[in-house]
């Protein structure tokens, strides 16, 4: 029977996984890295953990640091939990508070500049192996001037810190007039979803905003091709939600309703 307002089809595609990190969650036996934790005022940072973290300054650019070598590193002290000074060329950090849950560890560190977007505030991420300086510092960079800087300036308020990791998002796409997608994928992964009357292809690429309460970031773009060719691809922009809070695309008819976010422990 023909109606007026039919549900037009809507199909999910592959899981295309880009950013997070390791394709199994590492034990603390297997990790590499110890887990540091880092505070720091000036940059605007309360608090933030990871095997990575990256602290921002418009001034001063990125310090990344690390409990453990990477390519472009140097030793700049020990993780005691207290204040610590870093001297690198060119600037100077005094950092509030540097530890890890592990206990004392010496900490590595280098400074790069930043290339496009700048600020203040805090990104960590916990992907362990790097095959050269470059490509660790380009995978910083996405991190930060891609995806921190391009967050909902509000949400970035909210929390300063932002973390990639292991964790999975569960969540449903529902956009009028069609069936909704669901979708399951870790945060950084990107996932792919088709309508059936559209030859553009919708790219989902979620990230965690504030992990107790659920609260997701949903990077929405479109492509005329696959991932992986050269198709230019066009961002529409984010949708932030959380259990019980649906999150809609500024300006479209798409909705992002959160079911779960689920730890590495818990997988």
């Amino acid at each position: 029977m023909k109606t007026d307002n039919p549900v037009r089809s809507a199909i999910a595609l592959c899981l295309v996984s880009l950013a997070a990190t390791a394709a199994h969650p590492l034990s603390a036996q297997e990790r590499l890295r110890p887990e540091i934790v880092v505070a720091d005022t000036a940059a605007h940072c309360p608090s933030v953990a990871g095997a990575f973290v990256v602290l921002l300054d418009p001034a001063r650019g990125m310090l990344l640091l690390s409990g453990a070598p990477f390519p472009g590193g140097n030793v700049i002290g020990d993780a005691r939990g207290g204040e610590l000074a870093v001297n690198l060329p060119g600037s100077a950090w005094k950092l509030d508070s540097a530890g890890s849950p592990e206990g004392q560890t010496p900490l590595w560190g280098a400074r790069y500049p930043f290339l496009a977007a700048s600020g203040f505030g805090c990104v960590a991420f916990d992907r362990e192996r790097w095959s050269s300086e470059g490509d660790l510092v380009t995978y910083a960079r996405w991190a930060v001037e891609e995806i921190y800087f391009q967050l909902p300036a509000e949400e970035r308020q909210r929390r300063p810190d932002f973390r990639i990791s292991d964790r999975e998002v569960s969540f449903r796409v529902e956009r009028g007039g069609y069936g909704p997608f669901e979708m399951t994928g870790k945060e950084g992964s990107t996932l792919a979803g088709r309508y059936q009357d559209s030859q553009q292809t919708f790219l989902f690429m979620p990230f965690i905003l504030d992990e107790g309460a659920g609260r997701v970031a949903v990077r929405v773009s479109t492509t005329e091709g696959t991932y992986f060719d050269t198709t230019a691809k066009t961002v529409l922009g984010w949708a932030v939600a959380a259990p019980g809070e649906p999150g809609t695309l500024a300006d479209s008819s798409i909705v992002v309703v959160v079911n779960s976010v689920i730890t590495a422990s818990e997988d």
